[in-house]
C-alpha cells in the first residue's frame, strides 16, 4: 500500500477510503464523497443516534508526520488553523508521555451562542504499520466552566488519522463528530460541520512551514520512534530514507 509512487498511493487509498464503513476508532459511518477543497476529499456520514452529521476531510500534507504530530499537539495554538475554533484552554497534563491531555474547547457558531466543551485526548502510534490516530472526545474528567456563558455542547469526538505516504508526506483524515445540542437549526448546523475538516487542514498545510514546528519535531519522540522504524526496515516505511 505504501510504496514511492505517491499517485498510486493516493488512488488507492481515496478508494479505500469511500468503501469503509468505520474509522480506526472503531464507530460506524456510511461515509459518501462530498466533494473536494484545494485537494482535499471531503465526506459526510450520518452520526448514530444524532441528527447531525460527521464529517471528514482527506489531504495529503506535505510535511513529515512528526512535524504534523507537533502541530496537533500544541493545543492551546487551535484557535490559529482549526477552522471556528475560538478558544482553548490547558486543564491538566494526565500523562505527557502518553499525549494524554484534558482541555477546553470553544466553538463558534455563527450567529447563535458559541458551543464549549471539555475534551481529553487519546493517542496510539504505530509507526511499523505507517500510521497514528489521534482523537479527542467529550469527558467529565474536569467540570470546567469559563464564565462566558458558553453552550456546552452534549458530546463531541474527532480524529486525526497520520498515514506515511513518503518521508516529507502525510496524509491526514481529519473527522469530527458534533452534537452542538438543542437551538441549532440541523440545515445550518450540517452545513457548518461539512466544512470544518476541509478548512481547518488547508490551514494545516501553513502551519507546518513554521519553524518552531519543524525544529522541535527534530528532537521529539515521535522523530526517533519513526527513524527507529524506518532503520529497523518495517515495510509500511519502506522508502523512507
Amino acid at each position: 500500500m505504501l510504496k514511492k509512487n505517491t499517485v498510486i498511493i493516493g488512488a488507492l487509498l481515496f478508494f479505500v477510503t469511500i468503501l469503509t464503513t468505520g474509522s480506526q476508532s472503531g464507530v460506524q459511518y456510511q461515509w459518501k464523497l462530498a466533494g473536494s477543497n484545494n485537494g482535499c476529499q471531503v465526506f459526510t456520514s450520518p452520526s448514530p443516534g444524532k441528527e447531525y452529521i460527521a464529517a471528514k476531510a482527506v489531504c495529503v500534507i506535505p510535511a513529515k508526520m512528526e512535524v504534523v504530530g507537533m502541530v496537533i499537539r500544541d493545543i492551546i495554538n487551535y484557535p490559529a488553523w482549526m477552522s471556528d475554533c475560538k478558544d482553548t484552554k490547558m486543564l491538566k497534563v494526565v500523562n505527557d508521555q502518553a499525549d494524554v491531555f484534558v482541555f477546553w474547547f470553544q466553538q463558534h457558531v455563527p450567529i447563535l451562542t458559541d458551543r464549549d466543551m471539555v475534551l481529553k485526548s487519546d493517542v496510539t502510534l504505530n509507526y511499523p504499520k505507517g500510521w497514528c490516530l489521534i482523537k479527542a472526545f467529550s469527558t467529565d474528567d474536569i467540570a470546567y466552566d469559563s464564565k462566558k456563558g458558553y453552550v456546552r455542547m452534549p458530546h463531541f469526538s474527532c480524529e486525526f488519522l497520520l498515514e506515511w505516504v513518503d518521508r516529507e508526506n502525510t496524509r491526514v483524515s481529519f473527522t469530527i463528530d458534533p452534537d452542538l445540542g438543542k437551538g441549532v437549526p440541523v440545515g445550518i448546523a450540517n452545513s457548518t460541520i461539512k466544512g470544518i475538516p476541509a478548512k481547518s487542514l488547508e490551514k494545516m498545510k501553513l502551519m507546518v512551514k513554521h519553524p518552531k514546528y519543524i525544529e522541535s519535531a527534530k528532537t521529539s519522540k515521535y522523530n526517533k520512534m519513526i527513524n527507529d522504524a524506518i532503520k529497523a526496515g518495517y515495510p509500511a516505511l519502506k522508502g523512507g530514507k
